[in-house]
C-alpha cells in the first residue's frame, strides 16, 4: 500500500533527522515515544520543524505538534501534508 510505505518512509528519515540534529540514538526513536520521553524541548520541537520543511518541502508550523505528540502522530501529519500537496500539485 503506498500510503504505509510514504508513512514508513517519513518516519525513517525523521529518526534519521533526530539522529543527526539532535544526537538522539536510532533505536531510542520509537514510533510511540514522545518528544517529551526524548527531552526535545520547546526551542528543539521549532528546529524540528524548520528541519522538516526543508526535507519533505512542505510547510510545517511548530504549532501543529508539541512536546506531547509522539513520532508516529508527526510522521503521520507529514505524510498527510505530503499526500495533499501531491494531489494539489
Amino acid at each position: 500500500m503506498t500510503t504505509s510505505v510514504q508513512l514508513q518512509s517519513v518516519r525513517e528519515q525523521m529518526v534519521s533527522l533526530l539522529s543527526q540534529r539532535f544526537g538522539l540514538e536510532p533505536e531510542s526513536v520509537a514510533p510511540g515515544a514522545t518528544f517529551d520521553a526524548m527531552e526535545l524541548d520547546s526551542l528543539a520541537l521549532v528546529e524540528f520543524s524548520i528541519a522538516l520543511q526543508e526535507v519533505f518541502g512542505v510547510p510545517v508550523n511548530e504549532e501543529e505538534f508539541g512536546a506531547e505528540n509522539t513520532v508516529d502522530q508527526v510522521a503521520e501529519l507529514m505524510a498527510a501534508k505530503l499526500r495533499s500537496q501531491g494531489q494539489a500539485g
